[in-house]
């Protein structure tokens, strides 16, 4: 027999059949080739692997939370700018012809006229811009200081060049049918201001029937009337369609908008 095929016990060093499991002589358990040799090692997981796949994991949640932003301003896009003073019952206009006058004022659709007529004034509901001048210390330029009734605060739009294009939109709580809409143009904080600033030339008027009216404003701080379409609208979008050429700062703007009703129609 081969006695280097034979296991020595570890214990007694007495010789034992290859196949044994226990000494014969002392009771050890004998170590075989099999269990002495080693044991296989676990392959790691490459360091370049795990990187690639925190990176997709990274780009993954990015990718959702810009959707969850997107999805957010469009649903918001509709509602923001809203007016403080929104759902306001009408009060009658201060602006009233005088005595002896009577007339129906305002003007044809094509121009302006500072003459003025009783009315009831309607209030919209929110009012929202395509742009607005970025706030400072002094104050803001969003859309609703044009319902405010104070002539100092404006809307100026935010866009780059002279605003054409740029547009504010009134949203009312119900139909109504306008007769007169009042402007003041420009900013009217005072005059270095009204004619630093872009003054509009002329609007597109838009109502939710699908009716279209072009306007032009005099380049005057005085108050100026138009003609309104005679039919019932939801909202009323005002988009700058000409600006006077000579100012100093690129952003037009528009101080005060009055939306009137004929006393009684409320």
């Amino acid at each position: 027999m081969n006695f280097h095929s034979r296991v020595r016990c570890h214990e007694c060093e007495a010789l034992n059949e290859p196949s044994a499991l226990f000494c014969a002589r002392c009771g050890a358990a004998l170590q075989t080739a099999a269990s002495s040799s080693p044991r296989p090692r676990r392959k790691r997981v490459s360091s370049n692997g795990a990187a690639f796949a925190l990176a997709i994991f990274v780009l993954l949640l990015t990718t959702v939370f810009v959707l969850g932003v997107i999805v957010y301003r469009t649903t918001r896009a509709e509602t923001t700018d809203i007016d403080p003073l929104a759902g306001r019952p009408g009060t009658t206009a201060t602006t009233a012809p005088p005595a002896g006058e009577g007339g129906s004022g305002g003007s044809s659709d094509g121009g302006a006229s500072t003459t003025p007529v009783r009315g009831v004034i309607v209030r919209p509901q929110a009012a929202v811009s395509s742009s607005a001048l970025t706030p400072t210390s002094r104050g803001d330029y969003r859309a609703p200081n044009l319902l405010d009734e104070n002539p100092a605060t404006s809307w100026n739009e935010g866009a780059d060049g002279p605003g054409i294009g740029e547009w504010v939109r009134f949203e009312f709580d119900e139909p109504v049918v306008l007769t007169r809409i009042e402007f003041l143009n420009g900013c009217q904080k005072d005059e270095e201001r009204f004619y630093g600033h872009i003054r509009v030339r002329s609007l597109k008027l838009e109502y939710s029937g699908g009716y279209t009216q072009l306007v032009d404003l005099l380049d005057t701080m005085d108050a100026q009337a138009v003609t309104a379409r005679s039919k019932a609208t939801e909202w009323l979008k005002m988009t700058i369609t000409g600006v006077y050429p000579d100012y100093i700062w690129e952003d037009a703007a528009l101080s005060e908008v009055r939306l009137f009703e004929l006393a009684g129609q409320q």
